[in-house]
């Protein structure tokens, strides 16, 4: 069964799409290189452990929130190439049926994501403004301690890149549908 990636309409093509795609592709290689970071810090901190009796301080607070992190940096290149986590069992079979099914689907699908987005921004948003005044810090006090706004920032441009990507899918869906003709 092909993947969706090639069959999600763009609702803006050119230089538009391929920025924003360009953007997420550029999130989602930030996210391997946070991945190849915490390893890193996972590894230095287990050798250190079992040579030197010495781990590295806060490695579990740091590994957690780059977690979450990364994360969010990886989810617009997900949402953008469709390999968001759904069951492409009964989209395969919809779209062998009718392209029209599968895109009534896929629309609904894409507004419920830009909903929640939305919803998830709204609510994120005002969190850095709290970790940034309020000066609160991830880590050990008095072993290690980072500031956590960078953090929640990175997961508000994740959400607000993602959210972008949901709702132009959700448009491009939403126009092959309703304007079979336009994307001929």
């Amino acid at each position: 069964m092909t993947t969706e990636t090639s069959n999600a309409p763009p609702i803006f093509g050119g230089a538009f799409h391929t920025w924003a795609m360009r953007l997420a592709l550029f999130l989602a290689v930030l996210g391997g290189a946070g991945t190849v970071g915490i390893m890193i810090i996972i590894n230095a901190d287990v050798v250190g452990r079992g040579l030197f009796s010495t781990p590295v301080p806060a490695t579990a607070e740091i590994v957690s929130a780059s977690i979450v992190a990364i994360i969010y940096l990886q989810l617009p290149y997900a949402t953008a190439t469709n390999r968001n986590i759904r069951s492409d069992m009964l989209l395969g079979r919809l779209h062998a049926k009718s392209q029209r099914y599968s895109d009534a689907l896929n629309l609904v699908h894409h507004a419920v994501g830009t909903i929640m987005l939305a919803i998830l921004l709204r609510y994120i948003w005002p969190e850095i403004i709290n970790a940034y005044e309020d000066l609160e810090t991830i880590g050990l006090y008095g072993v290690f301690t980072m500031p956590r706004w960078p953090f929640v920032a990175v997961a508000v441009l994740g959400c607000t890149v993602t959210f972008g990507h949901f709702l132009l899918l959700t448009l491009g869906y939403a126009n092959r549908l309703f304007n079979p003709g336009a994307n001929s």
